[in-house]
């Protein structure tokens, strides 16, 4: 790309920003829970429409696609995800959420609105690029099973896709620049519940009684040796208890208790191992204190990768454009999980990080904080990303 298309390009993400940022409060301003983005998806397709396309409905009305050919080339699909999560706001601003104890804290609205900005740049430049291009504007990103593996049993996915594409506003980048993790990247997650059964009595006898929740607490200890004592310290595994329930008073032993917790891990042969060991512990324990334990698994996600050849092409088209400076190659995975990865497993895909820190000013807020409020000026970038994944695409 030469310095006149760069200028060029930059002039109509420009002109169309200020339109998508409305359109990013308003969805801000509305958040709606995984499954129920009724209002979020009417938006989406609204506007597609007034925009002159021809959107479609899916999963009920909580999802969106788009279809634009533009002669013959690769078939390539672009997603943004749609959904909430339950959390009270607490930003300030005049745009805030207006539904109680709901909030875009993931900054899924930025998502959405950048993909919706892409699609009429894309519409403007198609002399540019050839091939089909498939929007995605996915609902239930944050609640299992997802809402991208409910896209492809609905074969809203393309089936002969070349490639896949989305973005993640971050709190680690600032804005104007992207993250690009080449490889595994995005965690796979296996959800287990454990139930203790014990024998209930008073805490004044307790030798009358079997503890479960002696017997959970040792559980739990114990798992974490799975991490630090049965795994190569060289292949990544994040073990977490985050739920622990039992008994009603102070001075009643209950007769179960009950524990819930994740596996993270990149690599479905360790997630299995973890998995057999994880029962195996249990059963041990449990025998030990005289109790029994009952032990489900559900594997939720799977682990994303990043196909190196089209993160690569990707890579040096975005440093053309935005710089090589703001090009940020991560070294590291992370251990969040994403159901683009579904995706990922059926086509070549790349998944980045979009920047959303103001420069010079202190980072934001994490990810699902109440007080999560990404830059706005990050949306002209993300717009760019999905329009140069397009382009580059589109020569093939």
């Amino acid at each position: 790309m030469n310095k006149s298309e760069i200028t060029e390009l930059k002039n109509l993400i420009s002109k169309i920003t200020p339109e998508v940022i409305k359109i990013r409060r308003a969805i801000h301003k509305n958040p709606e829970l995984s499954g129920v983005e009724f209002k979020t998806a009417a938006l989406i397709c609204n506007t597609l429409k007034e925009w002159g396309f021809s959107p479609k409905y899916h999963l009920n009305k909580t999802a969106v696609s788009l279809q634009i050919k533009n002669g013959k080339g690769s078939t390539f699909a672009l997603r943004a995800d749609t959904d909430a999560i339950p959390v009270q706001e607490e930003t300030g601003v005049d745009f805030a959420s207006v539904n109680k104890g709901v909030m875009h804290a993931c900054g899924h609205d930025m998502n959405a609105a950048i993909l919706l900005g892409a699609v009429k740049v894309l519409d403007q430049i198609k002399d540019k690029w050839k091939g089909t291009a498939h929007f995605l504007f996915q609902p239930s990103e944050e609640k299992e099973p997802g809402g991208a593996i409910q896209l492809i049993k609905a074969g809203v996915f393309p089936d002969k896709a070349d490639a896949v594409f989305g973005l993640h506003v971050s709190s680690e980048h600032k804005c104007g620049q992207i993250g690009i993790k080449e490889g595994a990247d995005y965690a796979g997650v296996l959800d287990f519940d454990v139930t203790v059964i014990g024998r209930g009595g008073h805490g004044a006898t307790p030798e009358k009684s079997i503890d479960p929740i002696v017997c959970a607490a040792s559980m739990i200890t114990q798992l974490q040796t799975l991490i630090s004592r049965e795994k190569s310290s060289c292949e990544p595994a994040v073990l977490t208890i985050g739920c622990v329930h039992a008994g009603t008073a102070r001075n009643i032993i209950p007769d179960t208790a009950l524990f819930k917790g994740t596996v993270r891990t990149y690599s479905d042969a360790l997630q299995s191992q973890l998995m057999k060991r994880i029962k195996e512990l249990t059963a041990a324990i449990a025998l030990g204190h005289g109790a029994k334990v009952s032990v489900t698994f559900k594997r939720s996600y799977p682990s994303g990768y990043n196909n190196p050849k089209l993160a690569n092409l990707c890579k040096e088209r975005f440093k053309q454009f935005f710089g090589q400076s703001n090009i940020i190659e991560r070294n590291s995975p992370t251990m969040y999980a994403e159901d683009f990865a579904h995706y990922q497993r059926l086509v070549p895909g790349l998944y980045v990080y979009l920047g959303a820190i103001t420069p010079g000013k202190k980072p934001i807020e994490e990810l699902h904080s109440p007080r999560f409020l990404p830059d706005e000026k990050a949306i002209g970038s993300g717009i760019a990303a999905h329009m140069l994944f397009v382009l580059e695409m589109g020569q093939h």
